[in-house]
């Protein structure tokens, strides 16, 4: 099973409760709950950590308050694992991460620059899948993506050499959907959308209440909007749900 992220909402308690409301609020969810198979299984260990570059903020003036938690000694400045929610600054999280996927988003288009100046233009598949549509046993999809593949620019993404002259772009492992030329000529308002919708939740959401909440098990928060994509409308949810916590709440990331 791969590891991931859990946003923990604890009522209020004292720093040296913590660890014990952990394991209470955690334990229903045990794979190894009992002898049998654990129907709400959704972890075999944990422990607080938040990942690196993702901490919460810290609000300036509740630097160093000795209710914000630390997974270890690593410590970045203004940034925690979790604390009450008093003391968070999700704001100050999300501006932090829509400037960290702007950023990411300038370098990728800086390398695809360089990289469009060492290599002839190509298509995207966009347009030979168009030809396909047109003319689906004369031009099948199989040749449609082959055709998408040889071209020199696309080729080279797929090159161990992409690491080391494109280092924002990496290597592409091409099959029948890849489309880098569409990626790379997209805006950059989709990633900066979906790191504000994603700077403060984490995969899962284990409520007050006791309830797990991630992407494949919604609960008892509201359905998708239309067109609305299941893992967007738990990010969408699950922050409005840590946004609205009484500030003495805690909220503590486990890995």
């Amino acid at each position: 099973m791969t590891k991931f992220r859990v946003n923990v909402c604890l009522k209020p308690c004292a720093t040296h409760e913590v660890n014990a409301a952990l394991a209470a609020a955690m334990a229903p969810f045990d794979m190894n709950l009992s002898d049998d198979f654990n129907p709400h299984g959704e972890w075999d260990w944990w422990r607080i950590e938040a990942e690196p570059g993702h901490r919460f903020t810290v609000k300036p003036e509740h630097n160093g308050d000795p209710r914000l938690i630390y997974a270890d000694d690593d410590r970045e400045p203004l940034r925690c694992d979790g604390g009450p929610r008093g003391l968070l600054d999700f704001d100050a999280t999300r501006r932090q991460a829509v400037d960290q996927a702007r950023a990411e988003w300038q370098a990728e288009q800086l390398d695809f620059r360089r990289l469009l100046a060492d290599h002839p233009p190509a298509q995207p598949l966009t347009a030979f899948l168009a030809r396909h549509n047109a003319d689906p046993e004369g031009y099948p999809r199989e040749q449609a993506v082959a055709d998408h593949h040889t071209q020199p620019l696309v080729r080279a993404l797929n090159h161990r050499s992409a690491w080391d002259r494109y280092p924002n772009l990496g290597v592409w492992a091409l099959g029948p959907d890849s489309d880098p030329i569409t990626r790379y000529t997209r805006g950059p308002q989709p990633e900066i959308d979906e790191a504000a919708a994603w700077a403060v939740t984490r995969y899962a959401l284990l409520t007050l209440e006791g309830e797990w909440i991630d992407p494949t098990r919604l609960g008892s928060f509201a359905e998708p909007h239309p067109g609305e994509a299941a893992p967007a409308a738990y990010a969408r949810q699950s922050s409005t749900y840590l946004d609205g916590l009484h500030e003495d709440c805690v909220i503590v990331t486990l890995l």
